[in-house]
């Protein structure tokens, strides 16, 4: 198995030093290196490697595929014990435990502490955690006195307001090897369709393409998301037929003028499944209002389906929309994400030119340009109503077994 040269320092036994940083973009095999340093690892009596991510809700899907394609690649299956949730090295009883550090009860940070005799964490996804405290208590429980003692991060750059950043990066340490790579360095190793993807966004957005896939950490102020290029490219003006239109809401339940708006945007999906963004209806409106809007239109462009976001206000979403529309199906949905996690896969639907926009819509366009979900003091309910709505149509739905689109149920709309 040929090695990147720059993750060699991973392999040097005794370590040279207790911390390792791996930053890098996509492709940039920061997991390959690191789950095959853990296996070789695991050889040596005595390991317990506790490999954590902020979330996990199971390593038997997320991550110890990974590692058992390692261990065939390596021909070592017949060494390893494989559970849900560890891989023990039956020659040695070394063994990789899997956890993840939030839980649905808080933290499991005292649970962490409490797992005797880890000589080496690797934190997975290390942007993820934003609270150094909790680094602190897992970091200092790592304190075996018979083997020499890792701790690995791993992650792709943020902000530059990330304490790892900040304690790390901007001025190195001598108790850390840093280790630094992007897809180039990885280039032989990568499907032509994967570099595609890549120089296509170096030519729509070039921040982007240097945070993603060059790993480079962002300044504060820096949005990586959508840019007028890309915005541009989605103009049509023709409408074809389509086979779903959803009316999405993110609801304000006050109505001041310091309120914030509440964001409707109406989209649909043609038979080829792109999207398409149809209306702008958002603005300041009192519970009524919105509701008495979102009614209208659903029947100005018979629409099938409402997505709400039902944490402001829950029940009451649904009966403020049935004081107007009593029949239309509605879907309302829980924000259990940040808003970059839900609104970036909807992004990879722009940056591939599967949504469209019918004319220009500026105010949420500008919202668009300007989200930045790590420094908006106001919500971006534009932003966050055109999120629920493609994440259903394009991503989430699944029709039930009554429901057939075999012929068109709209006519082509023109302006």
């Amino acid at each position: 198995m040929e090695l990147i040269n720059n993750y060699k320092p991973l392999f040097v036994k005794p370590p040279p030093n207790r911390y390792f940083v791996l930053t890098g973009g996509r492709g940039s095999a920061k997991s390959f290196h690191v789950s095959v340093m853990l296996l070789n690892l695991t050889y040596e009596t005595g390991h317990v490697i506790l490999f954590t991510r902020w979330t996990l809700t199971s390593a038997q899907i997320s991550i110890i595929p990974e590692f058992i394609q390692k261990i065939e690649m390596l021909n070592l299956y017949d060494d390893f014990k494989i559970t849900s949730d560890e891989v023990i090295n039956i020659k040695t009883g070394s063994k990789i435990l899997f956890k993840g550090i939030k839980t649905s009860q808080g933290t499991a940070t005292a649970n962490l502490k409490s797992i005797s005799g880890v000589t080496t964490w690797v934190l997975d996804e290390a942007e993820e955690l934003v609270d150094q405290d909790i680094f602190d208590k897992i970091d200092l429980s790592i304190r075996s006195r018979t083997k020499p003692n890792r701790v690995i991060l791993i992650m792709n750059p943020s902000y530059k307001t990330h304490f790892i950043y900040n304690r790390w990066v901007k001025v190195k340490r001598n108790d850390t090897t840093y280790i630094h790579t992007s897809y180039l360095d990885n280039i032989n190793n990568l499907s032509q369709s994967f570099i595609e993807n890549a120089n296509r966004l170096k030519g729509l957005n070039e921040l982007r393409y240097r945070h993603l896939f060059l790993g480079e950490w962002l300044d504060e102020d820096q949005g990586i998301l959508w840019n007028q290029k890309i915005i541009e490219l989605t103009r049509i003006d023709t409408l074809p037929d389509l086979k779903r239109i959803v009316v999405a809401i993110d609801p304000s339940t006050t109505s001041t003028k310091n309120s914030d708006e509440t964001g409707i945007i109406v989209g649909g999906i043609d038979y080829n499944n792109r999207g398409y963004v149809i209306e702008d209806l958002s603005g300041t409106y009192s519970p009524n209002e919105w509701g008495l809007t979102v009614a209208k239109a659903v029947g100005r462009h018979e629409a099938d389906c409402i997505v709400a976001e039902k944490n402001q206000g829950g029940d009451m979403v649904e009966n403020v929309i049935r004081q107007h529309d009593k029949k239309t199906r509605v879907k309302l949905v829980t924000a259990t994400k940040g808003k970059y996690t839900r609104a970036e896969p909807i992004f990879g639907l722009y940056e591939q030119g599967k949504i469209n926009h019918y004319g220009k819509f500026p105010l949420l366009e500008s919202q668009m340009i300007s989200f930045n979900p790590d420094k908006n003091t106001q919500s971006p309910d534009r932003v966050d109503a055109l999120v629920w709505l493609f994440t259903d149509l394009m991503l989430n739905f699944v029709p039930s077994s009554n429901v057939t689109f075999s012929t068109p149920l709209r006519h082509k709309r023109r302006r």
